[in-house]
């Protein structure tokens, strides 16, 4: 058995020895044709225009790869590095014939199209950014992309298209600043305050540091009306009102004190303007109008009056009817009620549409501030020019008349009613007025002067 396998195996042996020597010899020195010279001699001054490209050598980048690609048309990768040679050598002419010409061949090469996206984004044709790009995000979802359309977007006025496009683009990078900060732009002229809050911090977060960011995050901050923040007690030496100290903005002295400051903290709106103004942003009204409405609505009268009194001849007229609006809150605010008055009649003077309605409520305002002076002729008094501002108001009858009662002025107290009555016949306090009605007319009746 053992003899027979071994005969076999000396069989085959001879058997494969016969065919191998019966092969022709294998052609090992076969003789490329034209086409492959070429295309390895374009190979060969392709990489020599590349490192040409990043020597900065780019006119000699521009004519190796030039070489290359009469030699092999087909890589589109030579021509993807011509058009970056010439763009490096200032024309972008050149390179955007180039790669408009690869797109058109390969539609899916996301190079060229980044690449001609970027210098349509220099000569601001923001339209044919996005027709670049947006069909090339189903090949790779990558930054440069989504930041190239969120810019594109924004810019062409699409706010909701760019919104989605610099939050995909903040997911893939998040330590872009500017990213983070056009963000909050779109979120602050969206109403979205918080967001915008958010946005604008991280950009800070990130190093970006600009006064006109400082303004924005306080403007995104007065909507939120974060005022001035959390108030601390802070130890500042030789502190100075008004002003900025570290990450605090000092308000006011704590009374008794030396060197002790009620501050707000750098998240609040009064720090944030205070800090754009201190960093050096341009001196324009609007911020110091910003400032201004700050301290009005922290309910801080004086110091807004005083704001207000200072800008006012600042103001653009366009402005004037907001800043006279606002200017009269602070006055009222600081019991100033005859100039109260003055002032919001001169932003009804300019725009009546948006003011005029409320000239009634400020004489019911002033009114009751009389009343709780105990000053009964001045409630009176302002009740009435609220009633001739708006003399279909059932209610201001109705509080003319008690007024008028409780200063035992009978007769105008039963007029007021009756209007009551008129103007809402099923008024809820009906017989209630009925009845007071009658015993005022008998009270005015008996206190006529007598004939004669």
């Amino acid at each position: 058995m053992h003899c027979k396998t071994s005969m076999i195996i000396a069989c085959s042996i001879a058997l494969w020895i016969g065919c191998a020597s019966a092969a022709p010899p294998a052609n090992n020195s076969q003789t490329p044709t034209a086409q492959q010279k070429d295309e390895a001699k374009g190979q060969q001054l392709a990489s020599q225009g590349s490192d040409a490209l990043y020597r900065g050598d780019f006119a000699k980048a521009v004519d190796l790869l030039n070489q290359a690609i009469a030699l092999d048309p087909g890589k589109t990768g030579y021509r993807v590095d011509l058009a970056r040679a010439y763009r490096f050598a200032g024309k972008d002419k050149e390179a955007q014939q180039v790669l408009e010409a690869v797109l058109k061949t390969t539609p899916d090469q996301i190079e060229a199209g980044q690449v001609l996206a970027d210098i349509y984004a220099q000569q601001e044709n923001w339209k044919r950014v996005v027709e670049v790009i947006e069909p090339l995000l189903k090949y790779r979802h990558d930054y440069a992309a989504y930041h190239l359309l969120a810019e594109a977007k924004y810019k062409l006025e699409d706010m909701e298209s760019a919104r989605k496009y610099f939050e995909e683009a903040i997911r893939l990078n998040p330590r872009s600043a500017s990213d983070h900060y056009d963000l909050g732009d779109i979120y602050l002229a969206g109403n979205f305050f918080a967001l915008a809050a958010d946005a604008y911090q991280q950009a800070l977060s990130l190093g970006l540091q600009t006064p006109v960011l400082h303004y924005k995050l306080g403007s995104a901050y007065f909507n939120l009306r974060n005022y001035f923040g959390s108030i601390s007690e802070v130890f500042v030496k030789a502190g100075k009102v008004g002003t900025i100290s570290g990450d605090w903005y000092l308000i006011e002295p704590v009374p008794g004190t030396t060197d002790h400051f009620r501050c707000a903290p750098a998240t609040s709106a009064v720090y944030q303007v205070a800090r754009a103004i201190a960093d050096g942003i341009a001196d324009r009204p609007d911020i110091h109008f910003l400032q201004a409405n700050i301290y009005l609505n922290a309910g801080r009268f004086q110091q807004a009056h005083d704001m207000f009194k200072a800008i006012e001849e600042t103001i653009a007229k366009d402005d004037k009817a907001l800043f006279y609006f606002y200017y009269s809150q602070s006055a009222f605010g600081i019991g100033q009620y005859d100039q109260y008055l003055d002032l919001l009649q001169q932003a009804i003077k300019l725009n009546k549409d948006a003011y005029g309605a409320t000239l009634a409520e400020a004489y019911v305002k002033v009114a009751d501030q009389y009343n709780q002076a105990g000053n009964l002729p001045n409630y009176i008094k302002y009740l009435s020019l609220a009633v001739d501002q708006s003399p279909q108001n059932a209610s201001l009858h109705l509080q003319l008349g008690d007024a008028c009662q409780e200063a035992q002025q009978y007769a105008k107290a039963v007029t007021q009613w009756k209007m009551v009555l008129d103007l809402e016949p099923d008024h809820p306090q009906r017989l209630d007025l009925l009845n007071r009605i009658a015993k005022s007319a008998k009270l005015a009746q008996q206190s006529a002067p007598k004939p004669g």
